[in-house]
C-alpha cells in the first residue's frame, strides 16, 4: 500500500476529474509549483496508484444502451473452472466488468448490448455454449443509473 499525503490526494482528486489537464494547470489548482507537481504525478504513476488515463465512452450514445447485470453460478467451484470462465469472459467484448463475488453466485458481470435481441444472442450463442462451465445465470436489466462513477473520493484513503 502506498502512503499518500494531502498533496497527493489533491492531485488525485483533480486528475480523476480531468485526466487531460496540463501539469501547469494541475500545479496551480493544488497550490504547488510545476516541477514538484510533475515529480509527484510520476511517483503516483510509477507506484501504480495511477493505473492509466482513459476516455470514458457513453455507451448509450454509441448504440449500446442496453445495460445488464448478469450473475453467474459455475457447475464446479474449482480453480480450474474459475480460470476457464475468467479466460472466456475476458475475451467477450460485451462484458465490460467481471467480478468474482461471495454468496449464492460466483460472478457478477456487467454486459452492454444494443438491445434485448442482441443480448439474448450473446447469452445463448457466446456465454452459455454447450461446453460452458456455467450451471445457471440470472439477468437484471438496468433501467436507470442513479450513480455511476470511476472516481474514488480521496476522503476514503
Amino acid at each position: 500500500m502506498t502512503v499518500l499525503d494531502e498533496m497527493d490526494r489533491k492531485i488525485l482528486d483533480v486528475l480523476q476529474g480531468d485526466g487531460r489537464i496540463t501539469n501547469l494547470e494541475l500545479a496551480e489548482r493544488i497550490g504547488l509549483s510545476s516541477a514538484p507537481c510533475m515529480r509527484r504525478v510520476r511517483t503516483l504513476e510509477e507506484t501504480g496508484v495511477i493505473k492509466s488515463y482513459v476516455a470514458l465512452v457513453d455507451a448509450a450514445r454509441v448504440g449500446l444502451g442496453f445495460d445488464v447485470i448478469v450473475e453467474v453460478r459455475l457447475k464446479q467451484q474449482t480453480r480450474e473452472s474459475f480460470a476457464r470462465f475468467e479466460k472466456k469472459v475476458t475475451g467477450l467484448p460485451e462484458v465490460v466488468e467481471c467480478c468474482m463475488i461471495a454468496g449464492d453466485w460466483d460472478y457478477s458481470l456487467r454486459v452492454v448490448s444494443s438491445d434485448l435481441a442482441r443480448y439474448q444472442s450473446f447469452i445463448l450463442d457466446r456465454l452459455m455454449h454447450p461446453d460452458s462451465d456455467i450451471a445457471s445465470y440470472r439477468t437484471t436489466i438496468i433501467l436507470r443509473k442513479i450513480k455511476s462513477t470511476t472516481k474514488i473520493d480521496s476522503s476514503l484513503f
